[in-house]
């Protein structure tokens, strides 16, 4: 019987393990969803040889291929970074063309996205150029969901970006995305502050008090159950505990340490703030076992049935 949500996958870094891992997931089977593999024939049957999956199983959007292959298994180029681009943008056209209800996409890297010209650190500050939309990082798993306010910056330029207003945009998304994409009425929301014990009254620094505090005042008179700033080694124990739904982290390892640490295998990434609906699994390309055939399924196949939960909600 066919599903009655449609999913466009796309093939990410045909050099990483995202094509093998996005074939052994859905040879494993989601309930009530079909796939569209969105990507060069090549790249999937490549793939599925190192799977022991037949691509052949599911329909293929197929994605022009720039040139002849000029890469190998853990050995990315020019070539195969507009081929795992192209994969994505395809994604985006096939959803918002109404012929699929979601978007998971395989790893891609941010060197390559560089070097294909686009000025984007990673998929979900692409994903929001493509569709518009206040694009939100949201790593979820069954313990544990963090929404950062910064995504893929070097630490040093983290305190200058942690404002009031990109405080607020985060919690404020994180309130609204988990009530339209994950059907929790009233999200209880952790405030990380930045600083080693909540910047101990401006001795340990002033972001708490200067720019994380206000932000969170102003969420509550707002109507959203906000917390903190609460200091981030007490935070996330009492996260996992379910003190929260969901806790806003400054910054990219502030909040992916914890979360790997309790779902390594098993946590999904979530774009929150989009038209469309989009998850990929929250690991990388993993070139240092690309093509040998290791490659777990586990974060792609939780993806794939997140993708398929959020679009029956927003379906109603």
């Amino acid at each position: 019987m066919a599903g009655d949500v449609r999913i466009a996958v796309t093939c990410g870094e045909p050099a990483g393990i995202g094509a093998e891992v996005a074939l052994k997931a859905l040879a494993q089977g989601v309930s009530g969803a079909d796939a569209v593999l969105v990507g060069p024939a090549e790249v999937w049957a490549a793939a599925g040889t190192v799977a022991g999956v037949d691509p052949g199983r599911w329909p293929c959007h197929p994605v022009e291929m720039p040139a002849e292959p000029d890469w190998g298994w853990g050995r990315p180029t020019l070539r195969s970074a507009q081929v795992a681009v192209r994969a994505v943008e395809a994604g985006v056209e096939l959803v918002r063309a109404g012929r699929v209800d979601a978007v998971v996409t395989a790893p891609l890297t941010k060197e390559g996205l560089r070097a294909t010209g686009h000025p984007y650190p990673g998929h979900t500050e692409l994903l929001q150029a493509l569709c518009g939309g206040e694009a939100l990082m949201m790593l979820a798993g069954p313990r544990l969901r963090v929404v950062l306010v910064t995504t893929h910056l070097p630490l040093c330029r983290v305190p200058p970006a942690v404002t009031r207003t990109a405080v607020l945009r985060a919690v404020w998304g994180a309130h609204q995305g988990l009530r339209r994409d994950l059907g929790i009425p009233a999200p209880r929301i952790g405030v990380a502050a930045l600083n080693p014990h909540a910047g101990e009254g401006g001795v340990l620094g002033e972001e708490e008090g200067r720019e994380i505090a206000p932000a969170v005042e102003q969420a509550r008179a707002e109507g959203i159950g906000a917390e903190g700033p609460v200091p981030a080694d007490v935070l996330f124990h009492r996260a996992a505990a379910g003190a929260f739904d969901v806790v806003v982290a400054m910054y990219h390892d502030q909040g992916l340490g914890p979360l790997k640490l309790l779902h390594f295998d098993e946590a999904v990434n979530v774009t929150l703030g989009l038209p469309i609906v989009r998850t990929s699994p929250d690991h990388g390309t993993a070139f240092d076992i690309a093509g040998t055939g290791r490659a777990s399924p586990t974060s792609f196949r939780a993806a794939l049935r997140t993708a398929a939960e959020i679009a029956r909600r927003r379906r109603g």
